[in-house]
């Protein structure tokens, strides 16, 4: 019931969205949902995984979701604040980065996530079993990503003092710190589909303006993907290695939208149209699918949406 009601509210926006088609609303209020955002796809994509504040509490939590079934589990257990889950490429495995529950939380940020103290790395079954720690320590450690081949995973952390961006092997072993910036952001970081480059986004310029990079998996060759005078962050790499998918305040800072780069010829083009907040873009593996958190529902809450998407690079 929920999905036609949506689909025939946002049937207008189509000539203004045309990368996007059969618009729909997957998580509400009504589950038990206070909010709920940065959601991926499985690798064969027939779940997702996603952060969502439970009724009546304060912390974003991390469930699945089986996109057929609607059935909804709860991944993180015993866990305070947590965020930035990911799917192993293979399947099997999900990391996401959680806090005790005695953690005490910091004071909010303007653009990015709380960097919660003791928030580490943990890799479960699917089903939230089994938790290993692959970070310790009372730094912040998340925006976590398995690289293609499920060998290395990336995050970023401060555990040197300001955030910066690491590699680990997927067994937490062989940390490396790629970017060595002070007294700047450096953070959401993702492979590229062939496991050779990092997008990322950071505050290098002036506080608080994101904007885009990109970097050799070993951090070298950095370049600047956006730099526009706007807020640019999220970025996600289209399946096809040659474009990324970000969110910018270009249009307002209460009026986030998302956009595609191709990252070979520099054009731009615009993805959502809709008063409010659209962000957090992800893509299934072939590209024909995307995810995304936005503020368009009846209660203007952040929620995730799925629609078709078409793009050619």
């Amino acid at each position: 019931m929920f999905a036609l009601i949506f689909k025939l509210l946002f049937a207008p926006l189509a000539a203004n969205e045309p990368m996007l088609s059969n618009i729909e609303q997957i998580t509400f209020h009504e589950m038990g949902f206070e909010r709920a955002g940065e959601a991926y796809f499985a690798p064969d994509g027939e779940m997702i995984s996603f952060q969502a504040v439970p009724a009546g509490e304060e912390n974003y939590q991390i469930y699945t979701m089986n996109l057929k079934s609607r059935e909804i589990k709860r991944v993180s257990q015993n866990m305070g604040a947590c965020t930035c889950s990911f799917f192993k490429p293979d399947g099997t495995k999900l990391i996401y980065a959680g806090s005790p529950l005695q953690a005490e939380k910091p004071t909010p940020g303007t653009y990015k996530w709380d960097l919660t103290p003791y928030m580490n790395i943990y890799e479960v079954n699917i089903d939230g079993s089994d938790p290993v720690a692959l970070t310790t320590g009372p730094a912040y450690h998340a925006e976590c990503a398995y690289s293609p081949d499920g060998e290395l995973i990336v995050y970023a952390s401060d555990e040197d003092g300001s955030m910066n961006i690491y590699t680990m092997r997927s067994d937490g072993k062989e940390k490396r710190q790629l970017t060595h910036t002070a007294d700047c952001y450096n953070g959401g970081p993702f492979f590229s589909p062939d496991g050779n480059k990092i997008v990322f986004r950071a505050d290098r310029e002036e506080a608080h303006m994101l904007q885009v990079y990109m970097m050799d998996k070993d951090g070298g060759n950095l370049v600047q993907l956006t730099d526009n005078g706007a807020v640019n962050w999220a970025p996600f790499w289209h399946p096809s290695g040659k474009a990324i998918a970000y969110t910018t305040s270009i249009h307002g800072h209460r009026n986030y939208e998302i956009y595609l780069l191709n990252i070979e010829t520099g054009a731009q083009c615009r993805v959502t149209c809709h008063e409010g907040f659209d962000g957090l873009p992800t893509f299934n593996r072939e590209g024909t699918k995307l995810l995304w958190t936005s503020k368009r529902g009846k209660d203007k809450a952040s929620h995730i949406f799925i629609a078709d998407f078409a793009y050619t690079p």
